[in-house]
């Protein structure tokens, strides 16, 4: 009796190893565009920092000289740019051919966030580098995040499109209810993190000047 009771604790336990290394596996396949996406990112952030470094000239300092604006023109301007990488991300969702090149947008934030970064490092230093911890960093990892999971639906749409094409079942259509649904929260906490980062960013420049 015992050696049955020892036998069926230790299938049970197997059974429960099997369905954990499911669900972590699960996971890591359902987030990994996630970590691309950082990745990517990543990858222009370095290319950005050692760009400026080699290549500074005037031209360029004035292209990422932080400039003072009201709050209603720093709150467009930054809606109009995060949001028409948000919309370009969602477009390529909807591309057959977006999966592959959907990454290009990570690593696009990540150059222009190393050239800023550089920029203030070396002409403001310690004040630059205050500037980039308070203003720059946190807002461009909140955007990114935002944009990573934009990138995660994107990606998933995009693969169910190609996997509906390829087929021949009449009866397999697309939902695209929860994609939508998604989409919208994700387009709203764009509008809330344009409208924050215009506030914190007039507020700043009341304080610092760069």
């Amino acid at each position: 009796m015992e050696d049955e009771l020892t036998a069926l604790e230790k299938l049970n336990k197997d059974d429960n190893n099997g369905e954990e290394g499911k669900v972590f596996n699960f996971d890591f396949y359902e987030y990994k565009s996630v970590i691309y996406t950082a990745l990517f990112y990543a990858f222009g952030l370095f290319i950005g920092s050692y760009f400026y470094k080699i290549s500074a000239t005037e031209t360029l300092n004035e292209l990422l000289r932080p400039q003072e604006h009201s709050l209603a023109n720093l709150f467009i301007s930054n809606f109009c740019i995060y949001f028409s990488l948000y919309v370009l991300v969602v477009f390529l969702g909807f591309c057959l051919i977006g999966y592959p090149i959907i990454n290009i947008i990570p690593t696009v934030i990540g150059l222009v966030t190393g050239l800023r970064a550089s920029y203030l490092f070396i002409n403001y230093s310690v004040k630059g580098i205050g500037y980039s911890l308070i203003m720059l960093i946190p807002f461009a990892a909140l955007f990114l995040t935002v944009i990573a999971f934009t990138i995660n639906e994107s990606t998933s749409l995009s693969k169910e499109l190609i996997s509906i094409t390829k087929n021949t079942n009449e009866h397999n259509e697309l939902n695209l209810k929860p994609y939508v649904k998604k989409y919208l929260i994700l387009a709203l906490c764009i509008l809330i993190t344009s409208f924050v980062n215009a506030c914190l960013t007039s507020l700043l420049f009341t304080v610092v000047t760069i």
